[in-house]
């Protein structure tokens, strides 16, 4: 009898220390994970004429388990793909895609973006700044 009394008082205090050292767990591999994605392929390069362009690549961090994602972004000219993926890492995005069929085009002072699949996030902060470039987003 005092077996099983013992036991029902040692049951919350085992549960609460496996809790905590999940927590903890979670919370280490949250803090250690490395936030820059993962660029490993250049999927568009679109020249604005204005020294800048629009820029898509492939994010391949989710690994095998996630599909890719893809993110575009509005970044000064850049010459060869190395050089966009290794700039392109510390920029931040101005959407983010599942698919990467992103079509740009321009039409009488407009920049056109038409997107095929799902949007994951759209800033419009990175476009801002492109002057007299109004942009037009068909989903």
């Amino acid at each position: 009898m005092q077996f099983l009394k013992a036991t029902e008082r040692l049951m919350p205090i085992l549960r609460n220390g496996l809790l905590v050292v999940c927590l903890i767990y979670i919370g280490g591999s949250w803090f250690m994970s490395s936030g820059a994605p993962d660029l490993d392929e250049v999927v568009l390069k679109h020249s604005l004429g204005n020294g800048s362009s629009i820029y898509g690549a492939r994010d391949g961090q989710g690994g095998a388990t996630v599909g890719f994602s893809y993110r575009y972004y509005v970044h000064e000219d850049l010459s060869n793909d190395q050089e966009i993926l290794t700039m392109l890492t510390s920029a931040h995005p101005f959407l983010k895609t599942k698919e990467p069929s992103v079509q740009v085009s321009e039409h009488e002072g407009s920049l056109r973006l038409d997107i095929q699949g799902e949007v994951y996030e759209y800033n419009s902060y990175a476009l801002e700044g492109l002057g007299a470039v109004k942009v037009v987003m068909a989903l």
